[in-house]
């Protein structure tokens, strides 16, 4: 008896933090078990955009990070002080929260790209051409 109401106690500690986060069950008949809708925190916003071979962004950051998806062509993304990524068709990345970085195709082939971000989005410098044409890594980050 004992035993179990060790573990009951944290249980129950932790419950403020869980109404916090969880707002509704989610009832769909496509999902089994409990599941949960979180309402906080959870916005975000996608971008959908077609690079032209050479185009790429500025160096910038999301406040609360990025998935970048390769729909079609080549692409590219790069966080400061890491290696170029380079992306085929059907190949993400993810970039974490506050981590400057940019994204755009490669110089000799254009790729679009449907990105998923959350929070604010801070525009910084030029990208330079030693930077952009950096050789790339194959594959996910």
């Amino acid at each position: 008896m004992k035993r179990r109401s060790l573990l009951f106690w944290p249980a129950l500690a932790s419950l403020p933090f869980l109404a916090a986060q969880v707002r509704e069950v989610v009832v769909n008949p496509n999902f089994s078990g409990t599941v949960y809708a979180l309402k906080e925190n959870s916005t975000g916003s996608f971008a959908h955009y077609r690079f032209e071979p050479g185009a790429h962004t500025k160096w910038h950051t999301h406040e609360m990070g990025q998935v970048i998806l390769c729909e079609e062509g080549v692409c590219r993304s790069q966080i400061k002080g890491g290696p170029v990524i380079e992306l085929r068709t059907g190949e993400t990345t993810y970039v974490p929260p506050g981590s400057t970085h940019w994204q755009g195709a490669a110089p000799k082939e254009g790729g679009t790209q449907f990105n998923v971000q959350r929070g604010k989005t801070t525009w910084l410098d030029d990208v330079s051409e030693a930077e952009y044409n950096a050789a790339p890594q194959t594959g996910k980050r």
